[in-house]
């Protein structure tokens, strides 16, 4: 009888921790945190542009469709010098992922009216951004993040429209502008943890004058090549194909580029002339050096969550 009575509860207690397992199992797997995605743009170098605007039908974490997520049309030129748009804020399981998706309406925009994604320019006419016959298209970026239990996750979505967008060749279609191939436009976006990027920020010193655009380009170290960079590259012929990311010298002189995930980096400015019919027309580089003691342009370190003040000398084109 007692040797019975030791059977039955070694499987009630084998039961019970089972059952207290699979309990803390079920704990780790319901555990939630929130992700925000958020959407930002580097300048385009033509002066024609008034506005970029991109319809997001939907927003696609490892593949799987957000169900708080509406659709949503975005002036996307307007997120520029590390202004951004949320676009959604969700709560997801706490966990690893490794791609976020982003599908393009070119069809309509979030009111319903065609098109969906297009160019608005200085005579207020909307040009058709969509290259194909179809009716939306998928832009995904492979990208490891952690949302960690019970915290935020921020990810910022850089679309950039100056690699995104061309001049259309074909005037046929009506629309002066188009997006580029698609393998293009998935180059032409980033992402990254707002949390882990620092900035560059200073003011562009004219050692002489001109009238000319001036846009600071910024690079890994080691991947700039003047030849070309400068000359266009891929069936798009998309200059400065390889940059980080850009900035369009203001006014006063002064310049911002955000968003930069921590590592070395090397900035290149470069020259454009405003021609006929508000377009721009790239003329060279310039010869720039640091007006900041102990930095240099071609070595330039950033970490995460630092503000790296950097002026720049102009004295001429190389």
């Amino acid at each position: 009888m007692k040797k019975g009575i030791l059977i039955v509860t070694t499987v009630i207690a084998f039961a019970m921790m089972f059952v207290q397992c699979s309990s803390k199992g079920d704990e780790t797997i319901d555990k939630k945190g929130q992700i925000m995605v958020k959407m930002t743009d580097g300048p385009s170098d033509d002066a024609n542009i008034e506005g970029t605007f991109v319809t997001i039908a939907d927003v696609k974490i490892d593949g799987r469709s957000m169900e708080g997520f509406a659709k949503q049309t975005v002036e996307i030129s307007a997120y520029q010098n590390g202004e951004t748009k949320l676009i959604l804020s969700e709560e997801v399981s706490a966990k690893s992922y490794s791609s976020i998706s982003l599908v393009l309406d070119y069809e309509s925009d979030a009111s319903g009216v065609s098109p969906g994604c297009y160019i608005l320019t200085s005579d207020a006419e909307k040009h058709d951004l969509s290259a194909s016959t179809e009716t939306q298209t998928e832009i995904t970026v492979s990208k490891p993040f952690i949302v960690e239990a019970n915290s935020e996750t921020s990810l910022v979505v850089d679309l950039d429209i100056r690699k995104a967008v061309v001049r259309e060749n074909d005037t046929s279609t009506g629309s002066e502008y188009t997006f580029v191939t698609q393998a293009e436009l998935e180059s032409a976006v980033r992402v990254f943890s707002e949390d882990n990027t620092g900035k560059i920020s200073g003011n562009v010193n004219m050692l002489f004058t001109t009238e000319n655009d001036r846009y600071v380009f910024i690079y890994h170290k080691g991947e700039f090549n003047i030849i070309s960079e400068s000359q266009g590259q891929g069936a798009s012929n998309i200059l400065f194909a390889k940059a980080v990311t850009s900035a369009k010298v203001n006014a006063d002189g002064t310049y911002n580029l955000s968003f930069l995930e921590a590592g070395d980096y090397e900035i290149h400015v470069a020259s454009f002339a405003k021609t006929l019919g508000d377009s721009t027309t790239f003329t060279g580089m310039f010869n720039a050096t640091s007006a900041t003691p102990g930095l240099l342009l071609n070595a330039i370190s950033v970490s995460a969550n630092a503000q790296l003040e950097l002026d720049i000398a102009i004295s001429g084109l190389l």
